[in-house]
C-alpha cells in the first residue's frame, strides 16, 4: 500500500465533512515540529512544479497556522483553530 503524501493529507482537511473532522486531519498532519518540517520540505518540492501551486499554497498556509499555534499554547490554540480552519476551507473551496 502506498503511503499518503503530506499534500494528499492537506487536501483531506478541505474535503472533511465538518470542522471537527478537518481539525482532526489537521492535527494528525501537523502534531509536532518534526511534522511541520516534513510538510514544509514537501511543499517546497511542490513549489517547483507549475501544476502544484494549490498544494503548495495550502501546505504552506497550514505550516504557518500550526507554527502560530505551537507558539500560543494549547488552550488559546484550540479556540483559534476552528475559526481559522473554517476560513481556510472557505477560501480554498472558493478558489
Amino acid at each position: 500500500m502506498a503511503a499518503v503524501t503530506p499534500t494528499a493529507d492537506a487536501n483531506a482537511i478541505l474535503r472533511a465533512p465538518d470542522l471537527d473532522s478537518a481539525e482532526r486531519a489537521y492535527l494528525g498532519l501537523l502534531p509536532d515540529m518534526d511534522h511541520v518540517d516534513a510538510l514544509t520540505r514537501r511543499a517546497l518540492g511542490l513549489s517547483r512544479a507549475a501544476d502544484a501551486a494549490r498544494g503548495y499554497a495550502l501546505s504552506m498556509t497550514l505550516v504557518g497556522l500550526r507554527l502560530q499555534e505551537l507558539e500560543m499554547g494549547e488552550p488559546c490554540a484550540a479556540e483559534y483553530r476552528q475559526a481559522t480552519l473554517r476560513s481556510l476551507r472557505q477560501a480554498f473551496t472558493a478558489a
